[in-house]
Order: C-alpha cells, then sequence, then structure tokens
C-alpha cells in the first residue's frame, strides 16, 4: 500500500511540473493577444479562490482561529500576490523561457532564507550551489541580445525572480502554519485574501479589460491556467509532498524549464539562445549542490 502511494506521489509531481511547465508559454500567449499582465494575474488569483470555495461542500468542514487568519492574510501576500500574482507579471514582460529557467531558483533562495531565519547551517556545498545560481540568473537578467521582442526583458526577468524570492520567503514562515490547517481550508483563505488585495490594487485594470482579447484560444489559456495551473497544481505538490520527501518532490523541478522551452519554441513565441543553456547550466548546477547537500543532512540527523 506504501509503495503504491509513492507512485502515486510521483506521478503527481511529474504531471504537476508539465501543467506548471506549460503555464509560461500559453499565459504569454494570451497576454500577447490583448490580456494584460495585471489582470491574468488578478483572474489568475480570483478564480483559484472561487475554485477552492466551490470545493467546500465536498470537503470535511474546519474552522480557523482568528490569530491564524491574520498569518493566512501574511501568507497570502508572499505566497499568492507576491509569488503567484508577480511570476505572471513578469511572464508579460519577459520571455516563457526566461522565466521557465528563473524558476528552478526557488530552492536557492529558500536556503539563504533558512540559512538567516530558521539557522540552519551553511556549508561550502551551499554557498558554491548559490554563487552559481546567482550567476546564471544574472547571465539571464543582462543578457541584451534582441531577437524580434522574444529574448526577454531586464524588468520581466526581476519580476520573475521576485517572485521566487517571495515564494521562498512564505515557506520559510508559513510551513509550520501550512501543516496545522488541510490544503483546502488553508487554500481557500490565502486564495480568499489574495483575491481581496489583488482586486483592490488593480480595480482600474480591469475595469479597461477588452473585450475582444477574449477569443476561444484566449479563454481556453486563462481557464487552463487558473484550473490546472492554480488549483490542480496546489492540490498535487501538497499530495506528493505528503508521501515522498520535499528533496524528492523539488528534483521535478528540473522538468518544468524542459516543458516550458518545448512549448515556447513550438508556439513561436520564444526563441532559444545560447545564454538559456549557460544559465540553466548554472542553476541547476547551484540547485542540485543545495538540495543535495541538505538531503545530506537531513539523512545524517536521521541517522544519528
Amino acid at each position: 500500500m506504501i509503495e503504491r502511494e509513492n507512485v502515486r506521489a510521483h506521478v503527481a509531481a511529474m504531471v504537476m511540473v508539465v501543467m506548471f511547465g506549460l503555464m509560461a508559454p500559453l499565459g504569454k500567449d494570451a497576454m500577447n493577444n490583448g490580456i494584460t499582465g495585471l489582470q491574468m494575474a488578478t483572474m489568475r488569483i480570483g478564480g483559484g479562490a472561487l475554485l477552492f470555495w466551490l470545493v467546500t461542500p465536498l470537503v470535511p468542514r474546519e474552522r480557523v482561529a482568528r490569530g491564524d487568519l491574520l498569518k493566512i492574510l501574511a501568507a497570502s501576500v508572499l505566497g499568492v500576490v507576491g509569488a503567484q500574482g508577480g511570476f505572471i507579471v513578469g511572464v508579460s514582460m519577459t520571455s516563457p523561457i526566461n522565466a521557465g529557467v528563473e524558476l528552478t531558483s526557488q530552492p536557492i533562495f529558500a536556503l539563504i532564507f533558512a540559512t538567516i531565519i530558521l539557522r540552519e547551517r551553511l556549508t561550502w556545498h551551499r554557498v558554491a550551489g548559490v554563487l552559481l545560481g546567482f550567476v546564471g540568473a544574472a547571465i539571464l537578467v543582462t543578457q541584451t541580445a534582441e531577437s524580434g521582442g522574444k529574448a526577454g526583458d531586464f524588468r520581466g526577468d526581476l519580476m520573475v525572480l521576485a517572485s521566487q524570492v517571495s515564494f521562498a520567503l512564505y515557506l520559510t514562515l508559513f510551513t509550520s502554519l501550512m501543516k496545522r490547517y488541510s490544503l483546502f481550508t488553508f487554500n481557500r483563505w490565502m486564495f480568499t485574501f489574495g483575491a481581496m488585495i489583488m482586486l483592490a490594487l488593480t480595480l482600474p485594470e480591469m475595469l479597461r479589460i477588452d473585450a475582444d482579447a477574449f477569443t476561444l484560444r484566449s479563454v481556453a489559456e486563462v481557464v487552463y491556467i487558473v484550473v490546472c495551473c492554480t488549483f490542480l497544481c496546489f492540490v498535487l505538490v501538497t499530495y506528493a509532498l505528503r508521501h515522498l520527501p520535499s528533496t524528492v518532490v523539488s528534483s521535478y523541478n528540473y522538468i518544468e524549464p524542459v516543458v516550458t522551452i518545448v512549448a515556447s519554441l513550438a508556439m513561436g513565441i520564444a526563441v532559444l539562445q545560447w545564454q538559456h543553456l549557460l544559465a540553466a547550466s548554472l542553476i541547476f548546477a547551484g540547485v542540485w549542490l543545495v538540495v543535495n547537500d541538505r538531503a545530506k543532512n537531513t539523512a545524517n540527523i536521521t541517522t544519528k
């Protein structure tokens, strides 16, 4: 039974990263045809909140302590508005390939916060991993090659990286709070707060939505981002983390940029440059050093 659950968890992790890897190219395509980044981010977060409320009658009821609601509000600012909304806005300004590669930097930022906030021990493997990751990210951010607007943008790259910083800080500060409640209860309130914050910030932008931008193709892309990349991805990653070590689940992140690159090239909305390959190699190497070192330390602590 345990082995079967592990297989299902691996399948869940694989499906999650493939779905998430398609978000940047599909979102970029929709935003190339009249939907702005702020509008897409608001629809994503608002749609996610709606879906979590729709499944409420199907899951056990759970009361959230009043004090925890304030903590979930803070978690929403980092994990939903900053991470989910910031990523979409970043994709609207840069290449989906850049965004896909930069997504893999999140474990490096998580290590930095774990060292500073949780006082985790810093080793030379981790230092080397952080340095390699930053060099790779710097290559992407500072590349100046032009290719018909498909090669990336400095502001968008910084926004995507900022979204990964926000998500890493969210995981560092609120992992214990997440475990206190069920997946659906926690995410329902987190996305509700996120939707309220986003709508307050973007209401003028939402009132300027161009109805002509919502073709059958763009509607399908928005639905995919809301249902698959927001609702289902959060469900799948939580299921995977309950049955597999976080280091194993994190290793599946390497698949995301591959899916993003293949889809972006197939759709003709991005071009692959040598900088992408060099930056991806450096970031992957950095993340491998960080994740592998943390896994070894965890194993050592467990066996002592």
